[in-house]
């Protein structure tokens, strides 16, 4: 696998090649879209790189990891640097993420092996993700369909669905990244439609806690040369809004300030990126969450964000931010 890691423009040029070939391939593009890979699926070394996009597999590694979670005085001067930035109108929504090292005896390909979710990746020495989040998928006739998921609930509360729904911080949040996400496809689509308002997916962490994650689904109608131009199209609806935010294009400046606290060299790096499979004729992809990422000393890092509006309060958004550490294990 040479020349392994690409740039935008080279990524792009990649893809559309491919798709004009229907060239099944394997893309992964980071948060940054500027240190991504595109490999021909019949290219791929198997012990550097896998992937199941399907959930048909085995579970065989036992795992054990303790966060150490990061102080509430760090994440605490981020969120509000956010906070500040959202009262003033610079941005409706954002997402805030940060890293949390792991204490563990396990490789990235331990936690790969062992997690059960819809969609993972292994990348030998950088990460492992095991997300939920669907990005985007195309069909065969050009329909594209997005599913941004926002807002989390343990199943254990009382009227769990109901006090979600009716919350007006998360109804704002998921509205607005609705809207962001139809804003995103009118830019390269005929037509577009909200399938779906805020559907309910069930999650198990390894702790046996079930979570409930809510979810919209929006379609539109590619251009009928789209595969011939699909690396050109996917970059337009880069980053994913569901974890940016809106005004997109002023919430990365802010982003990219405020997460210098929360993560080392303030990168996210593949985390929050995407990856997929064009098999020649359709396409699916993650938005690439629940993450693992291993630092250059060896060691791991957990990455984990939420969703931040006016009406966020602090220990709430720190609680929920450690809450998603887990890997689905059941």
């Amino acid at each position: 696998m040479h020349k392994l890691f690409l740039n935008k423009n080279d990524t792009i040029i990649k893809m559309n090649k491919l798709g004009q070939e229907t060239c099944p391939f394997l893309f992964l593009i980071d948060f940054d879209l500027e240190k991504n890979i595109v490999l021909k699926l019949s290219n791929i070394d198997a012990d550097i790189l896998k992937w199941d996009f399907t959930g048909s597999y085995i579970i065989n590694e036992t795992i054990s990891y303790k966060p150490l979670k990061i102080p509430f005085s760090e994440y605490e001067k981020a969120f509000s640097e956010v906070k500040n930035h959202l009262n003033i109108g610079n941005s409706f929504l954002l997402n805030l993420t940060a890293s949390t090292p792991l204490e563990t005896k396990n490789s990235l390909l331990n936690f790969y092996n062992a997690s059960k979710a819809k969609f993972k990746v292994y990348l030998k020495d950088h990460f492992t993700c095991f997300s939920p989040e669907p990005f985007v998928s195309i069909n065969a006739e050009g329909i594209i369909s997005s599913f941004p998921m926002k807002g989390t609930i343990s199943a254990s509360k009382p009227n769990a669905k109901e006090l979600i729904l009716q919350n007006l911080k998360e109804t704002y949040e998921h509205t607005t990244i609705v809207d962001l996400i139809r804003n995103d496809l009118s830019k390269i689509c005929n037509k577009i439609w909200v399938e779906k308002f805020r559907y309910f997916d069930s999650i198990r962490k390894d702790d046996g806690e079930m979570l409930f994650q809510v979810s919209s689904e929006i379609k539109g109608i590619l251009p009928k040369d789209w595969q011939q131009n699909l690396g050109t199209l996917l970059f337009e609806l880069l980053p994913a809004g569901s974890i940016s935010g809106a005004p997109k294009v002023k919430t990365l400046e802010i982003i990219k300030k405020a997460e210098s606290l929360l993560h080392e060299n303030g990168e996210r790096n593949f985390y929050t990126g995407i990856g997929g499979i064009f098999d020649g004729s359709e396409l699916v992809s993650t938005v690439m969450i629940r993450f693992i990422e291993q630092k250059a000393d060896g060691s791991l890092v957990f990455k984990t964000g939420g969703g931040i509006t006016a009406n966020s309060v602090l220990e709430e958004e720190y609680f929920e931010l450690n809450q998603k550490i887990y890997v689905p294990v059941f």
